[in-house]
């Protein structure tokens, strides 16, 4: 039953319907949406680009990062090297920005050089800062330190004008192996840059003998 004066949703159909303009209305207004999906407007948006500049602030969940360039070495302060290594530093600004100290080359996930470049080990193998030219350990939480990256490498004996790094976006992470520990891990997700090639920088350089 309905209410007098009422239309129901069968009767509005069958007016709809009594002419055969009306089943053309209709018939196109029933296309559109298939026509849509064929042609991919009904498709997710693609995701933002993930690539960033040189300089510029990059939000990776534990750290807010400026990457600025790369460079290689084989006089870096930073442990010993075996024959035909040499170190390849990327250099970067970096902010933890949660509440825990990260300690930058055990724990952390963020930060990767290319497939193609030969190392021992995804996290850098030392973390040194540029201030002081001492290993930096852990990054306490609000402090930004400018830090050389370095890994150990049998590559990059003539190195390229750029060299992408990878910037891993993280998540704090509860450890299944430690109830109630965390830890920041990486996600699918990451940002990519093309770090330009410059001299390693001369406060973690070894010093000369005189």
């Amino acid at each position: 039953m309905t209410e007098p004066g009422g239309i129901t949703a069968r009767t509005a159909l069958a007016f709809l319907l009594a002419t055969w303009p009306r089943r053309l209305l209709l018939s196109l207004v029933l296309l559109v949406p298939v026509v849509a999906a064929a042609s991919g407007g009904l498709q997710p948006a693609d995701p933002p680009p993930r690539e960033v500049e040189p300089g510029a602030v990059t939000d990776t969940g534990a750290y807010q990062v400026v990457p600025r360039s790369y460079f290689t070495s084989e006089l870096v302060d930073a442990g010993s090297l075996e024959e035909g290594e040499r170190w390849v530093g990327a250099l970067v600004q970096i902010t933890n920005q949660g509440t825990e100290p990260i300690s930058a080359d055990f724990s952390d996930q963020t930060f990767e050089l290319p497939a193609g470049v030969s190392v021992d080990r995804a996290n850098p193998n030392e973390v040194l800062r540029l201030d002081t030219g001492s290993r930096l350990g852990y990054a306490q939480p609000g402090v930004t330190y400018e830090v050389a990256l370095l890994w150990r490498t049998t590559d990059l004996a003539e190195p390229p004008d750029e060299l992408t790094l990878t910037m891993n976006e993280t998540a704090w992470t509860l450890w299944n192996i430690e109830a109630g520990f965390h830890t920041w891990r990486a996600t699918p997700d990451a940002f990519y840059v093309d770090l330009p090639l410059t001299e390693a920088p001369a406060a973690i350089l070894e010093e000369e003998d005189e």
